[in-house]
């Protein structure tokens, strides 16, 4: 037994689910970090796309070690921290679009052939993006 006497296997089911709801949740936060992307390029105030943008980012860099998921850490942080910097709306965008396909990989556990710099870019990878 752990130190609060609930069995091994009761934990693991429910760190299992907890780790499901987490995959789902982040699944459904890509689509809208997409969706907020994408309004990046209207015309118009953008403060509230790019903090709903940023808290996506932070909820995403804070909770993804938790689940295994510590690939993602950095990447969220530096989308987070582009948010921060008042950087343009286009750079904005574009670090969006690329992050976005690399949490699903690695959520879905497709690596390969991903690569999740261990910080933040400094301008193309090597796989070409």
């Amino acid at each position: 037994m752990n130190p609060s006497n609930v069995p091994a296997t009761s934990m693991e089911a429910r760190m299992a689910a907890l780790k499901g709801r987490f995959i789902e949740d982040t699944l459904l936060q890509t689509s809208e970090l997409e969706r907020l992307a994408g309004r990046l390029a209207e015309p118009g105030d953008k403060a509230e796309v790019r903090q709903e943008i940023g808290q996506i980012a932070h909820r995403l860099a804070g909770r993804a070690g938790i689940f295994d998921f510590s690939a993602l850490t950095p990447r969220a942080s530096e989308l987070e921290h582009f948010v921060l910097s008042h950087r343009s709306d286009a750079d904005l965008r574009d670090l969006a679009e690329t992050i976005v396909p690399e949490i699903r990989r690695v959520i879905l556990g497709d690596e390969a052939g991903c690569h999740v710099p261990e910080g933040p870019s400094d301008g193309p990878r090597s796989d070409g993006s």
